[in-house]
Formats: C-alpha cells, sequence, structure tokens
C-alpha cells in the first residue's frame, strides 16, 4: 500500500508527511512513549535516550539537559578551537598513508565529548595514528541492534559477559567490555576524585551528576549514560564531517566559494574568530545544513506512542483529502532518510546543494523538512555541540587541509546511504572514505 501513511508492522505506522511531524514529535507537555520493541535495540537500555515511559524519560533527561545548553557549550568553545587545530595538525602529519576520514574525525568528536563527559580526553590525537578510537567500540554496540530487538533475553549476555571477554569474537568482546568494564571504571574514578575532596577547575559531565542530591541521581544508570553520551557525541557529527568532506573534494567550485568565504572573515586559519562569527557566515551555514541532511543523523525510524490522546491526520494523497484516526498507544514514527530525500522540500534531492539553504523563500520549508536531531521533547540533546564542532572543525579543515587532500580509491559507494544500522551505513565491505595528503609545496 502507498500513501502519507503506511502500516509497517501490527503495531505502527510510519508517516512521510512532514506537515504532521509536530504531531507526531510532540513538546515535552505532550506524551510520547518510545515503543518496547525499539528500546529492545540498545545495548543501554536503561539510558535516558533508550527510555521507554514520557515521564521516566524526563526524569533521567533532567540532570544532563543543562550540560547542552548554548551558554554551557560556549564554555568548551576554546576546547573545540584546540582539538580542531590539532586535527589539522595530525593530518597534515600524515602524508604517507591512506585516512580514512570517518576515523579520523571521530577521534576529534570523541576527544571532545569525552573530555567533557570526564573531565579528562580519551587523548585519541594525542596518539601517533588513529587506532585505536571509540568508532569502533561504537559500531559494536551497534551491530547487535536488530538482534536485540527480537530477542532481548541476549541482554542478559552483557552481565556475564566480562568473565567470558576472552572467549568472545573481537566485536562482542568490545561491546561487553565498553559496557561492563570501562564506562563503570570511569564512574568509579570520578567518584573517588571527590571522594579525594579534588576539585577541578572546570567541572564535567559527571563529575557534577555525582555531586547531586542522591533522589535526583537514584534513577540514573550512569554507565549507561556514558555509553549514550559519548556515542552521540562521536558518531553522527563525525559522520556528517565526513560527509561533508567528500562533497566538498567532489564539487571543487562548492569548496572554492566556501573557502573565499572563509577567507575573508578569518585572518590566521591556526587562530579562528569565536563560533558567533562563524555561525553567520552563510556559505559555511549551508555547507553545514547540507553536509547534515545528507548524513541523516539517525537513520533507524523513530517512532514515538502518544498515550494520552488519539491523533488525527489529514492531508492529501492523489489529490483527493484523506483522514485517519490513530488511536492512543499505537506506535507511529518518521524517518530522516526519507524526510530528507522528500523531492517536494529538497527538489533533486540526491545533490549536494548548499545553495538551497541561501533561499529565504524557501528556508522555513527547508527547516521544517530536517530531522538530523529528530524533533520534540526526545530531540538530540547534543545539538548545540554538534553545531559547534561542525562550524569550528569545518572552518579549519577548508583553510588549512582540503587543499592537500585528495581521494584514495573512494567512489560514491563510500558514502552513499546503502543499510541501516541505527546508523546511516554505505555499502557492506567499504573502506570508507579514504584520502591521501599531498606534500606541502
Amino acid at each position: 500500500m502507498l500513501g502519507p501513511i503506511v502500516r509497517i508492522s501490527p503495531n505502527e505506522i510510519h508517516c512521510s508527511d512532514l506537515n504532521f511531524v509536530d504531531e507526531v514529535y510532540a513538546a515535552s507537555n505532550r506524551k510520547r512513549d518510545k515503543p518496547m520493541h525499539w528500546v529492545h535495540g540498545s545495548a543501554h537500555t536503561q539510558s535516558a535516550f533508550a527510555t521507554s515511559d514520557h515521564d521516566l524519560h524526563k526524569i533521567r533527561r533532567g540532570p544532563l539537559t543543562k550540560f547542552f545548553s548554548r551558554g554551557m557549550i560556549a564554555q568548551l568553545e576554546g576546547d573545540i578551537h584546540r582539538l580542531a587545530q590539532l586535527l589539522c595538525d595530525k593530518l597534515l602529519l600524515q602524508a604517507d598513508d591512506p585516512i580514512d576520514v570517518a576515523v579520523a574525525y571521530s577521534c576529534f568528536t570523541s576527544d571532545a565529548i569525552s573530555a567533557y563527559c570526564f573531565g579528562d580526553s580519551f587523548g585519541f590525537l594525542d596518539q601517533k595514528g588513529w587506532y585505536p578510537n571509540f568508532h569502533v567500540a561504537e559500531l559494536s554496540t551497534l551491530k547487535p541492534v536488530f538482534a536485540l530487538r527480537f530477542f532481548p533475553i541476549l541482554t542478559k549476555l552483557f552481565d556475564l559477559g566480562e568473565y567470558f571477554l576472552d572467549y568472545f569474537p573481537e566485536d562482542l568482546s568490545l561491546l561487553i567490555k565498553t559496557l561492563k568494564v570501562d564506562m563503570p571504571n570511569q564512574i568509579r574514578s570520578i567518584q573517588t576524585e571527590i571522594d579525594a575532596g579534588v576539585v577541578r577547575e572546570r567541572p564535567n559531565i559527571f563529575n557534577s551528576i555525582l555531586r547531586l542530591e542522591s533522589e535526583r541521581k537514584e534513577l540514573l544508570n550512569l554507565p549507561e549514560e556514558a555509553i549514550s553520551l559519548l556515542g552521540a557525541g562521536t558518531e553522527t557529527t563525525s559522520w556528517a564531517l565526513a560527509v561533508i568532506t567528500y562533497h566538498l573534494l567532489s564539487k571543487p567550485e562548492v569548496l572554492a566559494r566556501l573557502k573565499r568565504e572563509l577567507e575573508q572573515a578569518v585572518d590566521d586559519p591556526q587562530h579562528l574568530p569565536p563560533l558567533k562569527v562563524l555561525e553567520g557566515l552563510p556559505y559555511l551555514e549551508a555547507v553545514v545544513q547540507e553536509g547534515l541532511r545528507l548524513s541523516y543523523g539517525v537513520s533507524a525510524r523513530s517512532p514515538r506512542v502518544p498515550t494520552d490522546e488519539d491523533l488525527v491526520y489529514r492531508g492529501e494523497w492523489q489529490k483527493r483529502p484523506v483522514e485517519y484516526v490513530i488511536p492512543r498507544g499505537y506506535a507511529i514514527g518518521m524517518s530522516s532518510v526519507i524526510a530528507h530525500h522528500d523531492e517536494s522540500v529538497f527538489p533533486d534531492s540526491n545533490s549536494f546543494t548548499p545553495e538551497r539553504w541561501l533561499d529565504a523563500n524557501t528556508r522555513k520549508t527547508l527547516d521544517r523538512g530536517m530531522f538530523a536531531f529528530s524533533k520534540g521533547s526526545r530531540s538530540c540533546l547534543g545539538m548545540n555541540l554538534a553545531f559547534c564542532e561542525l562550524y569550528i572543525a569545518l572552518s579549519a579543515l577548508t583553510l588549512r587541509v582540503f587543499q592537500r587532500m585528495q581521494f584514495f580509491e573512494t567512489t560514491e559507494e563510500d558514502v552513499i546511504y546503502d543499510h541501516d544500522m541505527f546508523i546511516p551505513m554505505p555499502k557492506a565491505g567499504t573502506k570508507g572514505i579514504r584520502v591521501t595528503i599531498k606534500p606541502a609545496k
């Protein structure tokens, strides 16, 4: 069956009409649960992100929200500038070997979010190469997503798995080690600091949360919140940067226009102006938005369950009005991949065209169609951090690195969405968006 509302399982329907988005993804005063079937696919089911119940989600998300306000992210700006320059320095020193830019960029995003979470970064940009990194650990948590949805009892293996790490396949072993060993150790280390009376110059997320009154943190599973924040803060932003890199290198005229705009605003590429200056550059903003559109954020459908109200859909199909009543308790969702390729909103949607974002007449429609950070009361917590990283890193890369960067055995198939693993994945067997760095002239 075709149409704006399609039943995709006995208990879930999918909507492709962006005019209905504010009903599906409503503000926090209207309750929206997540279906348990969807939650079961997460390896960290006790985190706020994977919480099914609307009210419990609100309680768990509450202590984290303030850390991702624009004001709090502004305090991190100096660290993001430093890490972006360190990323450029490291790339420019890698003149011999091919580099998977998604892996390289994940070292940047992992260092940023880990420093904010724990006070000290993982130090991936300080090591000689690009491995180890959290990108590999995060992919290991996503690979079993569909098996866990249909067989949630498998999560019980995680509780016993730390005793059998040496006997499991490498991916599963890394998953269990990250969930059951590394993250709890990070939290215990911070608690030890607090107990010893150590006061850091600038509080980090988990240092601050561990200092809360007991009743405010009793419903939080801190190791699972840590893995959730690290995963979200690493993968989606690094993939967006990788997608932008591919398209800029593929379209020299777009890269040239972006570079001209930045050169007019930046005196020294190694000392970029403040974020608020970069945010005011229209073509840079257009490139960031187009990169987010074609990197999708989360590719998995994102259903919600209205528990206290029936939803009434009124739209049009084949030039005839249609009306459907979606009863309360029934899951309905939308997908960023489908939304971002709605040709009525994004004409020639497969094309990387930043210019579409510069048209004031259509901008409101485009913004409404963007789904990279989801919407409503469960929208992405880290959106402000992601934008900060994208603006600063993209500016530094454009001015310092891209003119020396060239593809290495990379084609469009290495970037185009092929299948869903919660995050968008290219074709199986791809070796990534690989580049080499040309020697300096």
